[in-house]
């Protein structure tokens, strides 16, 4: 298993996104066996040029099998395991919201270690609620 990034090319072309802008649409390189795992969500969006070129390149991070063409289109870099986990790790702290918000570290996500209340917008009521860190609870939108 190798660990590695890649980030979107032109589906027609194959040009990576930041030489020039996606007129065919995006895509990623075909790679054995890669799956994507997680992204660099934390610095999106990403802005482009003013001909439509990303300025940088959006990352995903996988892995793919060990005798995959790696000299493709759109690969980015490979890991070690250990460097790979240094940069989901430090992509999943860069994406905590609160301090006192709980990660989950495989998933990528975080949770509030208050539930949102249950008339809360998002859970299909009628009220809006923001995070008060202070508190570390939900208060009311104003």
């Amino acid at each position: 298993m190798i660990y590695l990034s890649i980030t979107e090319i032109d589906a027609v072309t194959k040009i990576i996104c930041t030489a020039e802008p996606m007129r065919t649409g995006p895509s990623f390189p075909e790679i054995k066996g890669f799956k994507i795992l997680w992204a660099n969500t934390s610095l999106w969006p990403i802005a482009t040029t003013p001909e439509g070129a990303h300025t940088v390149a959006p990352l995903y991070f996988g892995t793919c099998d060990d005798d995959a063409d790696l000299s493709v289109s759109g690969v980015v870099a490979t890991y070690t395991e250990a460097e790979y986990q240094a940069l989901k790790f430090a992509e999943h702290q860069a994406r905590r919201p609160f301090a006192s918000w709980i990660g989950d570290y495989e998933t990528m996500t975080w949770e509030p270690p208050v539930p949102r209340p249950a008339d809360a917008i998002l859970n299909g009521g009628n009220v809006a609620y923001q995070w008060d860190e202070a508190t570390s609870n939900w208060i009311p939108a104003e």
